[in-house]
Formats: structure tokens, C-alpha cells, sequence
């Protein structure tokens, strides 16, 4: 009985992550595409992340601004190998509904996330060559289906780079620089459908989203950050294995 509940729950969950994967295409597909300005190359002036003006021209980061944040965005070099541990939690009404603790490994684009749920269940997916393997902690069966850009940050239950440059430009209300957890980010603040203000933190050492926020008429309703990233990645055994011991991909020495 155990088992068939759990056979349900994984195909739910495949369901419902390539549900997202294929309604995040179309709104994107229809969307207009955001135009991505860049900075001006004749200003001699930047700020770097921690506000301090400077004129050195290597090693500092132009002043953002709603206009220009996208495209500051989409010019970090992201780390390609690397394993952090990500939280994310669930509000209803200010209360929470609970908090799920992914263990995240990335390399070349490949990526397992293994969530503990806060029913106690622990989830493990695998996302690489366009197909997603899913199984559970104490499952014997792996489900497996095609992968989209998006499958592997939807199996970490976070948001995307695609959707911060997605954003309309009119909907940014602010953007600039901001420590969180210690690190130095690059902010942005938005206006969505519904009432809703989306938040993010993107690294400026990694590139990487490290926290994200969605508030729904005034109050916090998903809450998401991650800390102790380490890159490359220093692990190379078993990672990117199912449980029968097949070995999907394996780690390269950086």
C-alpha cells in the first residue's frame, strides 16, 4: 500500500513539473521579450557591490538601476560546478506550511537535488541530457521523462534566471545592491499579476540566485535562500548514480 501511495505521489510530482516547464514555455513564448540595455561604455565612474565608489576600471560593477539590471544580470558568470544547500518555505495566512531542504550538486550541467520534504520524505532527482530520473529515500522505483531548461530549478523548488529576465521592465520597481547572508547581490524588486512582488538575489561572486521571495497582498507566501556553496565541486563518487548503481554522469576533475 506504501509503495503504491508513493508510485502515486511521483507520477503526481513528474505531472506537475513538466505541467510547469510547459506553462512557463508558453508565457514566456508570449511574452515580450525583454530588451536587455547595456551599460555605457563611456562612463568612467562604477560602484561596486558594497556601494563604495571607485575609478578603477577592472573589478568593480556598474551602478544598476531597474533599467539596467537585467542585463547586469545576464552578464554574471555563473558557477558550472558546485554543491550548496538550498531552504525553502511555505506560507499560508503568515503561518508556515512548512520548509523543504534541498542538498544541491551541479556540474556541466547536470544537477541532483536531493529534498527533504517536510513530510519526513526524501526526494532525489536527477536532471542532465534532457531527461528527469526521480525516486524516493525509501522507494525501490525510479520514474523517469523528458527534461526541459527549466526541470532542474523546479526540482529545487526554485525560481529561474529566465524568469528574472523575463520580467517587463515597467514592473521593476527597484534594483541595486544589497548584502544577504553575508554576500554581496545584486537586488531586484518587481510588481507581478495578482497583487504579487516578486523578490531575488542573485551572487555576484557565483552568479547565482542565493534568495528569492514572493509576496501576495502584503504578506510573504514563499521564501527561498542557500548557503554553503562550495565550487568546483568536490565530489565525484555516486553523485549523478541511480540506486541500482547505473551511473548517469560522471564528475570530471577541474
Amino acid at each position: 500500500m506504501e509503495d503504491k501511495k508513493r508510485t502515486v505521489m511521483a507520477v503526481v510530482i513528474i505531472v506537475v513539473v513538466l505541467a510547469a516547464v510547459l506553462y512557463s514555455f508558453f508565457l514566456n513564448l508570449f511574452a515580450p521579450t525583454p530588451h536587455l540595455e547595456l551599460p555605457d561604455p563611456d562612463i568612467t565612474q562604477s560602484v561596486d557591490p558594497m556601494g563604495e565608489e571607485s575609478g578603477q576600471p577592472e573589478g568593480v560593477v556598474v551602478e544598476v538601476a531597474p533599467q539596467t539590471v537585467q542585463s547586469l544580470i545576464a552578464s554574471l558568470e555563473r558557477y558550472e560546478s558546485y554543491r550548496r544547500t538550498v531552504a525553502v518555505e511555505y506560507f499560508s495566512a503568515g503561518q508556515s506550511l512548512g520548509t523543504v531542504t534541498v542538498q544541491v550538486w551541479a556540474d556541466s550541467g547536470w544537477t541532483r537535488a536531493s529534498a527533504a520534504l517536510s513530510s519526513g520524505a526524501v526526494e532525489h532527482s536527477i536532471v542532465g541530457n534532457g531527461t528527469l530520473w526521480l525516486w524516493y529515500e525509501k522507494g525501490s522505483k525510479v520514474y523517469s521523462g523528458p527534461a526541459a531548461e527549466k526541470t532542474a530549478d523546479l526540482s529545487q523548488r526554485l525560481p529561474t534566471y529566465e524568469d528574472v529576465l523575463a520580467l517587463d521592465k515597467r514592473n521593476i520597481t527597484e534594483a541595486g545592491y544589497e548584502e544577504r547572508d553575508g554576500q554581496p547581490c545584486v537586488y531586484v524588486e518587481a510588481k507581478t499579476a495578482l497583487n504579487s512582488t516578486e523578490r531575488y538575489w542573485v551572487s555576484v561572486d557565483s552568479g547565482l540566485l542565493v534568495a528569492s521571495e514572493t509576496e501576495q497582498d502584503g504578506d510573504v507566501v514563499y521564501a527561498m535562500s542557500s548557503r554553503d556553496v562550495v565550487s568546483p565541486l568536490d565530489q565525484r563518487e555516486g553523485i549523478f548514480a541511480l540506486p541500482d548503481g547505473t551511473v548517469l554522469y560522471t564528475v570530471e576533475n577541474h
